[in-house]
């Protein structure tokens, strides 16, 4: 019984830090709408001529 809840509670502490991972990753992006994330990589091109 004692090596499920130790199961139990590494995959509950995995998933916490995955899910905290994401959610800081996703605070560090800024906030842009799927047109432009579609027209990034024509940025570079705009810029050169």
């Amino acid at each position: 019984m004692s090596i499920l809840l130790l199961t139990i509670f590494l995959s509950l502490l995995l998933a916490g830090l995955f899910v905290a991972w994401f959610i800081q990753d996703q605070a560090d992006r800024p906030i842009r709408s799927a047109e432009q994330e579609a027209l990034l990589p024509l940025r570079k091109d705009a810029n050169e001529k």
